[in-house]
């Protein structure tokens, strides 16, 4: 994932090795296993510019999950129709996981 580039910490020179790295790669993991759980596969998070935010889209069905390293209070840091919906092309997966089929 990229570095994100304008936050305090870039701002205040902190940020030279990446400082948020670690909280942002364990938000991905989080927001990739709750997609996985509803059947998505999620493609790379790309940085949004100028903000502190990452989406990703499943790769079957385009649904977004989104990670913001700075929510408004009160605000969810991972959301997205990804982590809050089934994926809907579920049924081209060779797995056919989450395909609703009964045998």
């Amino acid at each position: 994932m990229e570095k994100c580039k304008g936050c305090v910490a870039d701002v205040l020179g902190a940020c030279q090795e990446d400082f948020c790295r670690p909280e942002r790669e364990a938000l991905a993991e989080e927001a990739e296993r709750r997609a996985r759980n509803l059947g998505h596969v999620l493609g790379d998070f790309v940085k949004s510019k100028g903000c502190p935010v990452w989406q990703a889209l499943c790769i079957h069905c385009n649904k977004p999950v989104i990670i913001d390293l700075d929510p408004a209070p009160g605000q969810a840091d991972i959301y997205g129709e990804a982590v809050v919906t089934s994926c809907v092309d579920t049924g081209s997966r060779p797995d056919g996981a989450n395909t609703g089929q009964t045998a």
